[in-house]
């Protein structure tokens, strides 16, 4: 019951952002430890920007067919359970309005909302053919980039891929 209730104390912090100006990661900070969840933030260094990951989910070498395909970085759970995919992917002029409608038009999305984490725009949605939670941003490149965490369908994904998003902010 603890933890439904933090979910939905999550999720009500996360559909505030539609009306409030930005969500921190000191409004979701203090419920790490009332969730049991631990962690450490990890710069990723090519994109500028920093996020939270739960310890347990650790850095896995990008195959060169993978990087050629616009993958940045890879993190696994130490039993192969779940994961966090870091991809970049070029998309021309297309903002992040645009994205949001393409990803709202989508019959595999769920669960679409447009939030602002930390000062960044990024779209946040679950696509249930691959089974995962995705946030996206646009670069100042043109570049789509996806933070895919999966399998959304593991009980309390949702509530780590909430706190992942929340904690995405530049790298100082």
């Amino acid at each position: 019951m603890k933890k439904i209730l933090a979910f939905v104390m999550v999720l009500c912090l996360l559909c505030v952002t539609a009306v409030a100006e930005e969500l921190t990661w000191a409004d979701i900070e203090p419920q790490l430890a009332e969730n049991g969840l631990t962690g450490d933030y990890v710069v990723l260094e090519q994109l500028g920007l920093k996020i939270w990951l739960p310890a347990g989910l650790n850095p896995a070498e990008v195959s060169e067919e993978d990087a050629a395909g616009g993958r940045l970085a890879l993190f696994i759970a130490e039993d192969q359970s779940a994961y966090l995919a870091v991809d970049a992917i070029n998309v021309g002029e297309t903002t992040i309005d645009q994205l949001f409608e393409q990803v709202s038009n989508n019959e595999t999305v769920t669960n679409a909302e447009m939030m602002n984490s930390n000062g960044l725009s990024v779209i946040s949605y679950q696509n249930t053919a691959a089974d995962c939670w995705t946030g996206a941003l646009v670069d100042t490149n043109s570049n789509i980039i996806m933070f895919s965490m999966g399998p959304a369908s593991t009980e309390g994904a949702d509530l780590v891929y909430s706190f992942i998003m929340a904690s995405l902010q530049p790298a100082e």
